[in-house]
């Protein structure tokens, strides 16, 4: 595809690779692994999940552990189907929108589309994906035409592996809590198409440091 952000993936899992309980809010990140989120959204132009994410751990997406600017909020929503308390729509949007909502063509509900241009809040329309989602290589080509050029995907499992199984990440983050929490907890990561390890992504470059009693792991993303 023509020129599109770097991607960093940035999410904390436990050490067995879930991401939390299953449909259920699980604060895996230490004091120190939340200050380290927020540096990371502060150094990136946008910060984007999944509808999913928004519905379960209602996050505002915005920097408050460190200094540093706002990111643009953006949300994968195929049908616009988002609750409009919800904290990533929300606060002062002077001088841009409060968040952006990308749906997917032939998904998206105009009336969800209006309700939320009237809150504020940008909506675009992305084409769709085999699996009926919003296509990444479509969302990542609206996010460059709006100027973004470093972009933050911090979740959920769905949204990682879309971007994974597209080769659109470039470098991951990941927060490795000391917690083992089986099933039914929500695995990291769906199927990425991969049938031998050779297939399989890796990371290059690999960093390892403590965050209180969990470890931080980060690396730039070799597809296979």
């Amino acid at each position: 595809m023509a020129e599109r952000p770097i991607v960093t993936v940035h999410l904390a899992q436990s050490l067995d690779g879930r991401l939390g309980l299953a449909a259920t809010s699980t604060p895996l990140s230490t004091p120190e692994g939340r200050a380290c989120a927020h540096e990371a959204r502060a150094a990136n132009d946008a910060v984007l999940v999944g509808s999913s994410t928004v519905r379960i751990d209602d996050p505002r997406l915005t920097v408050r552990e460190v200094a540093g600017r706002d990111p643009l909020r953006v949300v994968l929503a195929s049908t616009l189907a988002i609750a409009r308390d919800a904290r990533v729509l929300e606060g002062p949007h002077e001088g841009g929108p409060r968040a952006l909502v990308i749906g997917a063509e032939g998904l998206a509900d105009d009336e969800a589309r209006l309700a939320l241009e009237r809150m504020g809040v940008a909506v675009a329309i992305a084409p769709r994906s085999d699996d009926g989602r919003v296509s990444i290589d479509g969302a990542l080509a609206i996010l460059a035409k709006r100027g973004i050029r470093r972009l933050l995907v911090e979740g959920g499992a769905r949204v990682v592996t879309s971007f994974l199984r597209a080769r659109r990440v470039d470098k991951m983050r990941v927060e490795i809590a000391t917690r083992l929490l089986g099933d039914p907890g929500t695995p990291t990561l769906g199927p990425l198409g991969v049938t031998t390890v050779g297939e399989a992504p890796s990371l290059a470059n690999v960093t390892v440091e403590r965050l209180g009693a969990n470890v931080l792991v980060c690396g730039d993303v070799v597809h296979g």
